[in-house]
């Protein structure tokens, strides 16, 4: 059954996301985007860029969706596991941290430790990497935000001056922290947040607005009664069938027809005139009003 624009069922309250251009089934659990919507809140970047959802999101928010996916691309690269997919080639090893025994007296010896140093990186495109002979590591695509700052980032390794050398058991030792009262402190400061699957600020921050709008349509839909949700139905008020259908609300509306005043004729009866015979006092100084006059 199609409706008239304006007038019949607020079908779904889903009308909350049809309203901004979703697709009149968007919510249904029939439709494909069942899956879709699955895809708002633990989806990656690409598994996102097929999904129409998405799209309206993107251009609620002022985007060109298909130039934003090239753009994108551009970016992250044109497949999680492809040759263009950008990556921290290691263009210098690093050295190990190395421990050798010294003299530090006539009968005794000492440990002296030498930590290593760092690898060098650059970044470019797996291709790239290969082409040159290059090993290089994968982007840390997760993301954790501080509970008090809001900042944002990838490694809670790199987070602060305590999390640096969080692998390095030399470091650990060294400074007698133990893994578990890491992993505490990073639960008290740092929470982990939608990880897209890309490295690139830009695009996760989209993609993090995107993603906001959509829940909240859904989260509204979510919380609706039924009732809201689907409109009134026949069995609330004792009616078999349709309701709009028992009440004539699934039709077009009939034209406006003229209606007839010409009263005598047609058997309209009006009532007679009477002359009134209110008064009223006036004060000295005001002229009357002539209440029957022409």
């Amino acid at each position: 059954m199609s409706w008239m624009k304006g007038t019949g069922p607020v079908k779904d309250v889903s009308a909350v996301g049809v309203s901004r251009g979703l697709s009149e089934d968007w919510y249904s659990e029939d439709s494909t985007h069942k899956d879709n919507r699955k895809e708002i809140k633990k989806g990656s970047f690409w598994d996102i860029i097929d999904n129409p959802l998405y799209e309206v999101a993107a251009g609620a928010a002022g985007y060109d969706w298909d130039e934003w996916v090239k753009d994108a691309k551009g970016k992250v690269g044109t497949g999680p596991d492809d040759g263009t997919v950008r990556v921290r080639a290691i263009v210098k090893a690093g050295t190990n941290p190395t421990t050798k025994s010294v003299r530090s007296g006539r009968n005794s010896m000492r440990e002296v430790t030498t930590l290593g140093t760092p690898a060098e990186y650059e970044w470019m495109t797996v291709d790239e990497a290969k082409a040159q002979g290059l090993d290089y590591e994968g982007v840390k695509t997760t993301r954790w935000r501080n509970k008090e700052t809001g900042e944002i980032i990838n490694d809670l390794a790199d987070a602060r001056d305590e999390f640096k050398g969080l692998n390095n058991p030399l470091w650990t030792k060294a400074r007698g922290i133990k893994y578990n009262k890491l992993k505490e402190k990073i639960s008290e400061d740092w929470e982990e947040i939608h990880d897209w699957g890309v490295h690139d600020i830009d695009v996760a921050e989209n993609l993090d607005e995107f993603s906001g709008w959509l829940s909240e349509i859904v989260n509204v839909n979510d919380h609706l009664h039924p009732i809201i949700r689907e409109g009134p139905k026949g069995e609330h008020y004792g009616i078999e069938g349709d309701i709009w259908e028992h009440y004539g609300l699934d039709k077009e509306p009939e034209p406006p027809k003229e209606l007839d005043w010409d009263s005598a004729e047609k058997g309209m009866q009006l009532a007679t005139a009477v002359r009134s015979e209110v008064t009223y006092s006036t004060p000295d100084g005001i002229t009357p009003v002539n209440l029957h006059g022409d």
